[in-house]
């Protein structure tokens, strides 16, 4: 959080300082004087560097949106598997427990992983065990074989809801595309600056450099905070809902298995 304001403030004290000393250095009626055609190019340049940012916040906006929709679908599937589990009485304590180790790990070990870039080998080691252990249950009757069915559904939604969150926790904004994003700020910055005009009141022009560095400059911060949205930017997705998830499974009385096979980081014991 406070990086990214950090972003916003600097840039925009930037702009001002450098509208004021261009202000100082410029002729009387400024740099564009009799250019009749600057208005027009400066609206151009401004319109061309509005919808490039309107697209890219959007763009990265949904990527947000689908990181935080997968997380949740991953914690209720996580939770359903739980109580779907006590259909597979020779396994259930068994599943039961790799579910809750599961989630742990994804809390403690998945969710810091993906702030670098990668995912966590202990989450994936209990994805191995839960199919390795359903895989031994033995199924008898109809509704044991529907059981089944939806524990492998679940299983399905999980696994692809924990796929989309790491995808989602990759930055999503190539580094060609940040490039264009800066250079047509500073760009539209810059031209800016060149109707700074001495014969003006200094501090409206301070003011009107104010207003759009900062419009610039939080829209690009913005696109920075929701690109990593497991981050800490600003706006971090955090592993709240599987933690309620955890909760709920933990603190149902008879459910709960006598031992479990990890730590309370979700480490294999």
């Amino acid at each position: 959080m406070l990086v990214s304001l950090l972003l916003i403030v600097g840039g925009t004290t930037c702009a001002v300082l450098a509208m004021l000393l261009i202000r100082g250095l410029a002729p009387p009626g400024g740099y564009l004087r009799g250019m009749e055609s600057a208005d027009g190019i400066f609206s151009a340049a401004g319109a061309g560097l509005a919808v490039v940012l309107a697209f890219v916040i959007f763009t990265v906006f949904s990527s947000y949106e689908n990181g935080r929709n997968a997380a949740g679908q991953e914690a209720v599937a996580a939770q359903q598997m739980y109580q779907t589990a006590g259909f597979f009485p020779d396994k259930t304590d068994e599943l039961r427990g790799e579910v809750i180790c599961y989630s742990r790990s994804v809390i403690h070990d998945d969710w810091p992983a993906m702030q670098h870039g990668r995912e966590s080998l202990v989450t994936q080691h209990w994805v191995d065990e839960l199919i390795a252990t359903i895989q031994q249950a033995q199924v008898r009757g109809n509704g044991q074989g529907a059981a089944l069915e939806h524990w492998l559904q679940l299983s399905e939604d999980r696994q692809e809801a924990r796929r989309t969150r790491i995808a989602e926790g990759q930055s999503f904004v190539p580094e060609f595309v940040w490039l264009v994003l800066v250079l047509m700020t500073i760009t539209v910055v810059a031209f800016q600056c060149l109707f700074a005009d001495p014969s003006a009141t200094g501090f409206v022009q301070a003011l009107a450099m104010c207003a759009m560095g900062l419009t610039l400059f939080a829209a690009l911060t913005m696109i920075w905070v929701l690109d990593r949205p497991f981050n800490n930017r600003g706006a971090q997705i955090t592993p709240s809902r599987m933690e309620a998830s955890l909760a709920v499974m933990t603190h149902q009385t008879g459910l709960l298995p006598a031992t479990l096979p990890c730590d309370a980081d979700g480490n294999p014991a």
